[in-house]
């Protein structure tokens, strides 16, 4: 029976879940499977003098384990060249096996998602300009998906075909709604060059070559029930956080497009008992990750928000740099009470196999080895106390990080 683990941000992302995934694979040949999201995600790992962010190779890459798309994961293939050339030069050469029917990011879907938030000026969701909300709603209307089979055994020219008909039927009705939505805006500089960007024949060719030239370097198609028969122990690497769940909307709009919990998981398990018939369905780890504070990049409600210095004034986040898109990383303290388990309670519930849930700790070192809470910080010794108390059962483990020492607390 295959051992399955999930690793799930607890907040708003930024959690730690790269280096989770990179603990995890330490030592072990498992395959990471990413199902959600794109190339937005950002996940650090860093390794003695080893640093890389990750957006679309898996955190485990680091360790040699493979990363396989699932096909509700949204490549960027034009994106992937960057990624994996970098990672190469830095450690080893990366492939990536990924599901036929993946659904690709097109040019296309950046430049219409770069657009809109620079349209919505002060009432910018949040974005990070990476297409994943425009590739959702393009793939939709099935005449413009783009899959990752139809780059196999083809030529840049049928590519540019079918990126020209996405460009001429869906992306310029797509521009016409929106100057109907913002009347007056399209006149404006900024504005004038994203949409030069799009009309552009030199952005189309070289777009199709790219992702043609990227695909056949780094990309293996597999199916899941296949690739997952190779391996003993997968874990699923989750990206952006459970709080941005597109079905969260108490925090609506301010959400990413995908499922950021268990829901992907769940049906790709589901999926595999059905294809090897088995009687009896896997049990699953589900490891949620939480600094010792909140963080939450991009706009959006922010519960118990504070300034970093009453946090820490000295911290530094590496990663997370001020940017137009999503501006500074702003900080909070955790909500105390219900409030702190509501989402693993409510994401669990999903499951319909046997799990037990885990919590890892990360940053204790910015915090002194505290909890930030709302109220007040609480030692490790008081926060499970908490957890006992407050949610009897829910969390079987908490995992501890400081600087990249591991520690593992069983509470029942």
């Amino acid at each position: 029976m295959i051992e399955a683990k999930a690793v799930i941000g607890k907040n708003f992302g930024d959690e730690g879940k790269g280096q989770t995934v990179d603990w995890l694979c330490r030592g072990r040949h498992v395959l990471v499977v990413r199902h959600n999201g794109g190339a937005q995600a950002g996940h650090t790992v860093t390794d003695g003098g080893f640093r890389f962010v990750f957006h679309q190779l898996g955190s485990g890459s680091h360790q040699g384990c493979p990363v396989f798309w699932s096909r509700s994961f949204l490549p960027d293939l034009l994106k992937l060249g960057e990624e994996a050339e970098a990672f190469a030069s830095l450690d080893h050469p990366a492939i990536v096996y990924a599901d036929p029917d993946c659904a690709c990011t097109t040019v296309y879907d950046v430049l219409l998602n770069s657009l809109t938030e620079q349209l919505r000026d002060k009432k910018r969701h949040g974005s990070c300009g990476m297409g994943i909300f425009e590739t959702v709603l393009r793939t939709r209307d099935t005449p413009y998906a783009l899959f990752l089979h139809e780059f196999e055994g083809t030529d840049e020219e049928k590519i540019v075909g079918k990126l020209r008909n996405i460009r001429e039927n869906y992306t310029k009705p797509r521009l016409e709604n929106l100057k109907q939505e913002y009347p007056g805006q399209f006149a404006c500089p900024e504005i004038a060059g994203w949409i030069d960007l799009i009309y552009d024949e030199n952005v189309l060719y070289n777009t199709a070559a790219e992702m043609c030239e990227n695909f056949r370097k780094y990309v293996r198609l597999i199916k899941w029930r296949d690739i997952a028969e190779m391996y003993d122990t997968v874990i699923f690497e989750n990206a952006q956080g459970l709080m941005l769940d597109w079905d969260n909307e108490a925090y609506a709009p301010h959400l990413t497009a995908s499922n950021t919990g268990l829901q992907n998981v769940e049906n790709l398990l589901e999926e595999l008992e059905q294809s090897e018939h088995r009687a009896a369905p896997c049990p699953l780890e589900v490891i949620y990750v939480s600094r010792t504070y909140v963080t939450r990049h991009g706009a959006g409600r922010l519960d118990h928000e504070c300034a970093k210095e009453e946090i820490n004034p000295q911290m530094e986040d590496r990663t997370n740099v001020p940017n137009p898109w999503q501006g500074a990383l702003r900080y909070a303290r955790h909500p105390e009470g219900d409030a702190f388990f509501e989402y693993m309670q409510k994401d669990l519930k999903v499951l319909k196999r046997p799990f037990t849930a885990a919590l890892r700790l990360t940053h204790l070192d910015e915090t002194q080895g505290k909890i930030i809470f709302s109220d007040q910080g609480r030692s490790m010794e008081a926060f499970c106390k908490y957890c006992r108390t407050k949610a009897p059962g829910l969390l079987k483990t908490i995992y501890t990080d400081l600087q990249q020492r591991q520690e593992t607390i069983y509470l029942n």
